[in-house]
């Protein structure tokens, strides 16, 4: 995903954008409430399920922009209630500075090596010779498949198969933390362990629903 223009990048820059306009052309702070109104009209969704949850995305997004805290468990203030405190050249932003926006993100599933339907039943079965925890067996159609609870995602089955019919799937964001510091919360979500995190972003670039933001000064 990184090097190629997204919606991604729309969305981002989008924000900055308005943020920008808002520091250099308006007096008038409370504006910052419309901004989601701007950057998502009308009343049809174009990237999620419904408009209002774009809108609310937008908003977070706004905030870390503006440098001020997300707190998506808070009360529903608008965003212009505490944006005098963002509004100074003498204020440093609160740790941390790289967050997820939990219903921004899709839950993607976590680590999971899976046998697709591209399995042509072969008579090697290669994959299962492989296996180290026997997890992988045949079903009435001698395809085969993996028990989830058995398997510690080695790969070794991935590598074997001659048809290609075993994927690895991982969240993107997980894969490019490089100090394994994704993890999930009740909901299946992606969260960052802080103790863990180094705040380098990797996570943020390789994220493809943009539920991941870091916070800005530029406001």
């Amino acid at each position: 995903m990184r090097g190629v223009h997204s919606a991604v990048d729309d969305i981002r820059r989008n924000v900055f954008t308005e943020v920008a306009r808002l520091a250099y052309e308006s007096d008038d702070y409370k504006q910052v409430d419309m901004i989601p109104y701007k950057i998502v009209p009308g009343e049809v969704a174009h990237h999620r399920h419904d408009v209002f949850l774009e809108r609310a995305i937008v908003s977070a997004r706004l905030k870390l922009a503006l440098g001020m805290d997300l707190d998506p468990n808070g009360p529903s203030a608008p965003i212009s209630a505490n944006i005098q405190d963002a509004a100074t050249d003498q204020k440093y932003f609160n740790e941390p500075l790289v967050n997820i926006i939990p219903y921004a993100c899709n839950a993607c599933p976590p680590k999971q090596v899976r046998i697709t339907d591209s399995c042509q039943g072969c008579i090697s079965h290669p994959c299962m010779n492989v296996c180290p925890k026997d997890a992988i067996y045949l079903d009435a159609n001698k395809r085969c498949h993996i028990d989830q609870s058995k398997c510690i995602k080695c790969g070794k089955c991935f590598n074997q198969c001659p048809y290609r019919a075993i994927s690895k799937v991982e969240r993107p964001c997980a894969a490019a933390c490089g100090m394994d510091a994704i993890e999930s919360d009740d909901l299946g979500r992606a969260k960052i362990n802080y103790d863990k995190c180094v705040s380098c972003g990797m996570c943020l670039v390789n994220c493809p629903f943009a539920a991941i933001a870091d916070k800005s000064q530029i406001f």
